[in-house]
């Protein structure tokens, strides 16, 4: 999508992974910064842009991965990271774009970039119509993480006041933000997490009515004890980490992912829905229960369906009430959006790896901070 100038007169660092499918991911080691050329005062052809990254954030790269065809075993050999970004004009020679714009993309990690003509028109310039002074909320709330909640759970969801909707996996971003949605549509909203730090969490600063910590108590007896009168909405935001082949991580969230399923068919209401995103746990593991999948699914009158980022129906149809909704809610300061920043281009592999392996923090949304 990029390239850089001939001569180096500036510093200008890029962001790589070197192999993504050799384990548990290091930073320094598979994930690495390299120098590349880049020349601030040589002039730029016509329609081009010079940005300056800004922010970056990590944590939808790896759904990208999940919800592909591939796996991440593909990431072999040297590839630099690209990711969704907010970056700052500093050269423009095109008429949509001046000096001093702010635009939201996904790029490359790196310090600056040079956008050639084709590949401006993936550029938006980033709005802010109500004059927030945090840019990040467009990478988060405001940004695609934040449209992927909102469509989904509106789309397939279809929340109603006084049902009850339970969150597999509710401790990242998508869960969070799923999770005080249905809050302030009326909705009782339990969340599964991974640790009694992020279930306190939950309920104590995100108004969650309730949840359990599945590295303790298994979902065949918490949904019982917590959601007796059942559930009507099953969002199941683990699942997915089963596309993730890196460092064991599959096989982990996939019999997590089957083991809330099968408890949760059991308390599941008529007409409930039952959501995924990219994909459900293995075929192998699915198998013993498949009769009981397809029996409930008619007995109970269930609607199943995954989702994807890239499903053309949510942000055509989504995106323009997910803007006014989401930025009245922040405004009003209704949601919580935490979230983990790390400063400095030079801790760009940390912020990458951290958002990998956050399982020990409750902030979830992992920005990196360029400048």
């Amino acid at each position: 999508m990029t390239r850089v100038a001939m001569d180096q007169d500036t510093e200008n660092k890029v962001l790589v992974i070197k192999n993504m499918d050799s384990g548990y991911l290091v930073a320094g080691e598979q994930v690495t910064l390299e120098d590349v050329p880049y020349g601030a005062t040589e002039p730029i052809a016509e329609d081009e842009l010079m940005v300056q990254l800004l922010y970056a954030t990590y944590d939808l790269f790896k759904r990208d991965l999940a919800s592909s065809s591939a796996d991440a075993t593909e990431l072999r050999g040297r590839k630099p990271v690209e990711t969704m970004s907010i970056a700052k004009v500093i050269k423009s020679n095109n008429e949509h774009f001046q000096e001093g714009d702010m635009v939201i993309a996904r790029l490359p990690v790196q310090q600056y970039a040079l956008i050639k003509a084709d590949d401006v028109t993936n550029l938006k310039l980033l709005e802010n119509p109500y004059e927030f002074d945090d840019i990040r909320l467009f990478l988060s709330v405001l940004g695609v993480p934040g449209l992927l909640a909102f469509s989904s759970l509106y789309e397939i969801g279809r929340p109603k006041k006084g049902e009850t909707i339970l969150i597999v996996g509710a401790s990242d971003e998508i869960g969070q933000l799923v999770g005080q949605m249905a809050r302030l549509e009326g909705l009782k909203v339990f969340g599964s997490v991974e640790s009694d730090e992020k279930l306190d969490f939950l309920i104590t600063e995100l108004g969650f009515d309730g949840g359990f910590n599945y590295a303790k108590e298994s979902p065949y007896e918490a949904l019982p004890r917590l959601i007796p009168d059942g559930i009507d909405i099953y969002y199941d935001n683990l699942s997915w980490m089963s596309r993730l082949n890196i460092g064991g991580l599959d096989t982990h969230f996939d019999l997590l992912g089957s083991r809330h399923l099968n408890a949760a068919f059991a308390s599941m209401r008529r007409y409930g829905r039952i959501m995924f995103y990219g994909t459900i746990a293995e075929q192998t593991v699915l198998d013993p229960i498949i009769g009981m999948f397809l029996h409930n699914t008619v007995l109970k009158r269930l609607t199943i369906r995954g989702f994807a980022l890239s499903d053309p129906s949510f942000g055509k149809k989504w995106g323009k009430l997910h803007m006014e909704r989401m930025q009245q809610w922040v405004k009003e300061e209704k949601l919580k959006i935490p979230t983990f920043e790390i400063t400095g281009m030079e801790h760009a592999a940390k912020a990458f790896v951290e958002a990998f392996y956050s399982s020990e923090n409750t902030h979830t949304h992992t920005i990196l901070a360029v400048t």
